[in-house]
């Protein structure tokens, strides 16, 4: 039946990114997730849902399609042109979507420091707020187009300027992809992101680095 369901799939929604999980507190159903959000489908193919899906554990409430979305994700992130500040003593590893007129994405990139001194490392990955077509794309892809990406995207953040080379086809093209995945992730706004190593977990907004790090946990001693 996975290969019949990853095939209604591909022939239904080619270009989304497609992950097939089994949910067995839904009859083994399989789900997935493209720009249209996440569904679900019965195991004989008879019933899609849409939405999330969520499990009752005593008298806890678990969002399990945040988790599927996480661990869906991480493919397909490793594949874009992320800009990578590593952690000394790398403990975890998170995606963050960013926007570089974004005030609290600025923000978070002030506090860029405290996040890698308690072992997180972030990968950026480019979400122009106002589109594909608007000048913050074409500002982003200079910076994903610069010899030195991290220097160029903490300049841009501290509003201390832009590179003066302009961005080239593939630049947009690798920003175009990025925001695809924000898009697919179904972003409420930025900064937002996952962790990318260890145990699913999905934030929104702003969160300082002890929070990051409490959440990162707590997901980890779920396991």
């Amino acid at each position: 039946m996975e290969g019949i369901f990853k095939g209604m799939v591909a022939s239904t929604d080619p270009a989304s990114v497609r992950t097939a999980s089994r949910v067995g507190a839904v009859g083994g159903s399989f789900s997935y997730f493209s720009k249209e959000g996440t569904s679900y489908v019965t195991s004989d193919g008879e019933y899609i849902f849409t939405g999330n899906l969520f499990k009752v554990k005593g008298t806890e409430v678990e969002n399990t399609t945040d988790e599927f979305i996480s661990k869906g994700m991480r493919s397909y992130i490793e594949k874009l042109d992320t800009i990578t500040y590593k952690a000394p003593d790398e403990k975890y590893v998170i995606g963050v979507f960013t926007d570089i007129t974004c005030g609290f994405c600025q923000k978070l990139h002030s506090d860029l420091q405290s996040y890698l001194d308690k072992g997180i490392t972030i990968k950026f990955i480019a979400y122009p707020r106002a589109g594909m077509n608007s000048m913050i794309a074409r500002n982003m892809a200079s910076v994903w187009c610069a010899d030195d990406k991290p220097a160029a995207l903490t300049r841009a953040m501290k509003g201390d300027g832009l590179p003066e080379k302009q961005p080239t086809k593939a630049c947009m093209d690798s920003i175009q992809s990025q925001f695809n995945a924000g898009n697919i992730f179904k972003l409420s706004g930025t900064p937002s992101g996952l962790s990318l190593k260890g145990e699913p977990m999905v934030f929104a907004g702003l969160r300082d680095p002890d929070q990051i790090l409490n959440s990162l946990k707590t997901a980890n001693q779920k396991k």
